[in-house]
């Protein structure tokens, strides 16, 4: 699992600079060809406390996956490409960070 959360994570990623940087506003149709990814990775995130925290912080941090989650899906719904954005840039690459590897070193870095 941790190759397709690290492959999903650039995608992400990807998408997000080109939004930003070269302002491209495809960001609905992009995501909607990596939705299963996303759904994948959902399921495998609410199946267990993988990041050993205590369990209401666990229960709270599903909570929110599902309101991001629910935000993208309206987002795609409503073409409101900056609500995705946020959602994705935001939200679920926050989630998707706690998994891979070098992902804290380049957070770390734009707080420079």
């Amino acid at each position: 699992m941790e190759e397709k959360i690290q492959k999903l994570y650039e995608q992400i990623r990807e998408i997000a600079a080109f939004y930003l940087i070269y302002q491209l506003r495809d960001n609905i149709e992009r995501t909607s060809k990596i939705i299963p990814e996303i759904q994948e990775f959902v399921l495998w995130f609410l199946e267990e406390n993988r990041c050993g925290v205590k369990k209401e912080l666990y229960q709270g941090m599903c909570n929110n996956l599902l309101i991001i989650l629910k935000d993208i899906l309206f987002a795609m719904e409503n073409r409101d490409v900056v609500l995705l954005h946020d959602s994705m840039a935001g939200g679920l690459m926050e989630y998707l960070q706690l998994f891979v590897k070098g992902a804290q070193e380049e957070k770390s870095d734009e707080n420079l």
